[in-house]
């Protein structure tokens, strides 16, 4: 009779969980988690402590990442070492696997192996062209160094009112497409890659990481405080106030219609900040179409150093000079009259 009752409170425990993880897979069933993953990965306070005794966070945002560039693909698209729940420690991600996601022009699965190789020929890759590792190859950034922002940016085609989603580009797709949760899927894919995925103060900061690291830059004998020198003229002045109609770093670093992991080094000719290329890079149809080569000459990235810039430096030196020389004796005259108007009467040493 007690094994009957046992029996029973079993059954009705094993229904209730089997209904819950059920209907968990059935809910996420629009987003990749097709392994149910977020069933313990949705708690924020899900962590513990490596063995290196840093805290690991494993929180997954949903909403997030629903919206992001990887929405499609599969927990177990990246995470290939995962064959069961509870799991062991996963191994890193690398992002160089075979997706399961099929690229449309070649119907093949999509890697990003050849953006490895765009970037081990680039001014950014670790191994130099004869393949060996470079010096300091672990100052050089990785995927996420730079990628460290998964999200779409909607573009808006018909209104530059207000940005994001277009309702009435969205009306057009509904002709032909049925299922919202694909339009609005396509949609984004196709948007975010129309325009710039960050504002050029955005793109800035992220190269600041490096390049205004001064242990970095002279260990590899960078020009000091690139990205500084760059916001102290017209275009990052502009770029502090967000204005995305003005160039950024990879305006200028990167060749027209290349990646930019393929950005190369200012003394490679092909590369498109080359002595000879610089003025081409001004006079395009976005920036300056008619102006002459030799608005490139202009130093963006000049910097108050008698080596690099003599002219600028004994320019600036000139300025400095006649600037101390004409205001500190004027507020020395200044304050020496405050002190007899607040004091008529007193002297220095006695009277006679």
């Amino acid at each position: 009779m007690i094994l009957t009752r046992f029996q029973k409170v079993y059954s009705i425990v094993f229904l209730f969980l089997l209904f819950f993880i059920t209907s968990s897979v059935i809910s996420n069933s629009h987003a990749a988690d097709v392994g149910n993953c977020l069933l313990c990965h949705k708690y924020p306070g899900i962590s513990r402590i490596d063995e290196e005794g840093k805290m690991r966070l494993f929180y997954v945002n949903e909403s997030i990442f629903n919206n992001s560039v990887h929405a499609k693909v599969k927990c177990e698209g990246c995470h290939t070492d995962i064959k069961e729940i509870p799991h062991k420690t996963a191994v890193k991600v690398d992002c160089l696997v075979e997706c399961h996601i099929v690229e449309p022009s070649t119907e093949k699965k999509f890697s990003h192996k050849d953006v490895d190789t765009f970037l081990n020929k680039s001014v950014h890759g670790m191994v130099d062209k004869e393949g060996n590792e470079k010096k300091y190859a672990a100052d050089y950034p990785g995927c996420k160094d730079c990628h460290d922002n998964p999200l779409y940016r909607p573009l808006s085609f018909f209104k530059s009112v207000r940005p994001g989603i277009s309702e009435a580009s969205l009306g057009r797709c509904r002709v032909c497409h049925k299922k919202d949760e694909f339009i609005y899927r396509f949609y984004n894919h196709v948007t975010t890659r129309l325009h710039k995925s960050r504002n050029p103060l955005n793109i800035a900061e992220v190269c600041a990481r490096c390049h205004d690291d001064v242990s970095l830059v002279e260990r590899h004998e960078l020009s000091t405080k690139a990205v500084f020198s760059y916001g102290e003229t017209f275009h990052g002045k502009a770029a502090r106030f967000l204005s995305e109609k003005i160039p950024d770093c990879l305006d200028c670093h990167v060749n027209k219609g290349e990646s930019v992991h393929q950005m190369l080094s200012k003394n490679d000719p092909s590369s498109s900040i080359h002595e000879n290329n610089k003025g081409k890079v001004c006079a395009t149809i976005d920036c300056h179409p008619s102006a002459s080569a030799k608005l490139a000459k202009y130093a963006v990235h000049s910097e108050f150093s008698l080596k690099q810039s003599p002219a600028q430096y004994f320019f600036t030196f000139f300025f400095i000079v006649l600037t101390g020389g004409t205001l500190l004796p004027l507020m020395g005259i200044i304050f020496l009259d405050l002190v007899r108007r607040f004091f008529p009467h007193a002297t220095i040493g006695r009277r006679k």
